[in-house]
């Protein structure tokens, strides 16, 4: 199960904007990629209302919903479903700022993500992101918190092409990860992305997930310059500050069993291993704060079930099983719990 580092997801409202955001850098790297391939942004700039003024500070912040729309309509305009993840197989750590360099001075994938991990939600409001333990493999999980942002398939492929790419430039030429998921149904044609990826893609899961073995997280590939590293974090620190720590237990469990669901059991006791707490201690830490595990994991399975069901070609089978259920009979019984209806009634919908 996963052992919980110290960061989490980050709030829908970062402090001090009043919208969900990211930094104008991640915006501009993906306007310089469009422009190497004789493609002009100006077009979907100007739609949006997005000015250059806004993209020339690269600590700036633009609108989470405005940054998804430019994609999907980036690849709408350009003809490309693939664009995301082409774009972001295109990103280099530098095109990160500093928190990128610091990845790449890391001693190895884990040690890096383990840093990265601390300020992404920083540079990134009104998104879910972890890196998390679980046995013999880490997994990055990935996703935007409001589900209203929808559809949202490019940036959920350039979000995981761009880490798969960083690690490989930085790493390993050859690093592939186990599994790959993503939250949207699957495209026309998913060899390309399995190609990218160079494994195994799966869609309509609960959160967008690199899963990756323990070897290749953990090889060390470099010596450190600690001075070095220490200096640029506090750099990164000064400029962005860190994700804001989880205030309570709910929070916490409810982090653990989002980037887990469907990979590992759910139990008390692997929860409250994750959380470092024996699981009577996570039991009446939840009931003081008016919850249960039980009721955290229905009310999450309920919501990505929900999400799941609606998208096109979704089977319930196929959404009971991405949800950890080893019987669709049981899921089916949840559903008919949580809505009086049947799944199937809101495939027919």
């Amino acid at each position: 199960m996963v052992n919980l580092p110290k960061y989490s997801s980050s709030p829908a409202h970062r402090p001090g904007t009043a919208f969900s955001s990211v930094r104008a850098s991640f915006l501009a790297a993906l306007i310089d990629r469009l422009s190497a391939q004789d493609r002009s942004a100006q077009p979907l700039l100007n739609r949006l209302g997005i000015t250059r003024d806004q993209l020339s500070d690269p600590y700036g912040a633009i609108a989470l919903p405005l940054f998804v729309e430019f994609l999907e309509a980036a690849a709408e305009m350009t003809e490309d479903p693939l664009l995301g993840a082409r774009i972001g197989a295109a990103l280099k750590a530098a095109d990160m700022g500093p928190v990128g360099i610091i990845l790449s001075l890391s001693a190895n994938v884990e040690r890096g993500m383990t840093r990265i991990a601390r300020y992404v939600n920083a540079l990134q409001g009104g998104t879910q992101s972890q890196w998390t333990e679980d046995a013999d493999r880490f997994v990055f999980s990935y996703r935007i918190a409001d589900d209203a942002i929808w559809p949202r398939r490019q940036d959920a492929e350039f979000s995981l092409a761009s880490v798969t790419q960083v690690i490989r430039d930085n790493f390993s030429s050859r690093f592939a990860p186990l599994d790959v998921h993503f939250e949207h149904p699957a495209p026309a044609d998913p060899l390309p992305l399995e190609r990218q990826f160079r494994a195994r893609v799966q869609y309509l899961q609960p959160i967008n997930r690199l899963i990756i073995a323990r070897d290749d997280a953990t090889r060390v590939l470099r010596q450190e310059d600690t001075g070095l590293l220490a200096t640029l974090e506090r750099h990164v620190r000064d400029l962005i500050g860190e994700a804001t720590p989880l205030r309570d237990t709910t929070s916490a469990a409810r982090a653990v069993i989002d980037a887990n669901l469907g990979l590992s059991a759910i139990t008390l006791d692997r929860v409250a291993a994750a959380l470092h707490l024996g699981p009577r201690t996570l039991q009446r830490r939840l009931a003081a704060e008016g919850t249960s595990l039980r009721a955290l994991l229905d009310e999450l399975r309920h919501a990505r079930a929900a999400r799941l069901l609606a998208q096109p070609g979704a089977r319930v089978g196929q959404v009971a099983q991405a949800l950890g259920y080893t019987d669709p009979t049981a899921f089916w019984r949840a559903w008919r719990g949580w809505t009086g209806q049947s799944p199937s009634t809101l495939r027919r919908g």
